[in-house]
């Protein structure tokens, strides 16, 4: 069966999103096949963000420090 609905909210989405993964229903969107993208994520914003070396160094050693964060005790 085929249902029309028009989204009002944006929010509906991610409530579509989360049935379709389920195997609930199946969107078509325009344009797209669904609404959950098969492609890799690493692929799909590869190069998104335009840093300069600098710029890029400075994120990659920030996030580094970050992650050694949870490697650390705190007591």
């Amino acid at each position: 069966m085929t249902v029309n609905i028009e989204v009002i909210n944006d929010k509906v989405l991610d409530l579509l999103s989360g049935m379709e993964r389920l195997d609930l229903i199946r969107v078509n969107l325009p344009g797209k096949n669904s609404i959950t993208q098969k492609e890799k994520l690493s692929e799909r914003f590869a190069g998104a963000l335009k840093y300069s070396d600098v710029d890029y160094e400075a994120c990659q050693n920030s996030l580094q420090e970050g992650r050694n964060e949870w490697n650390r005790d705190i007591y």
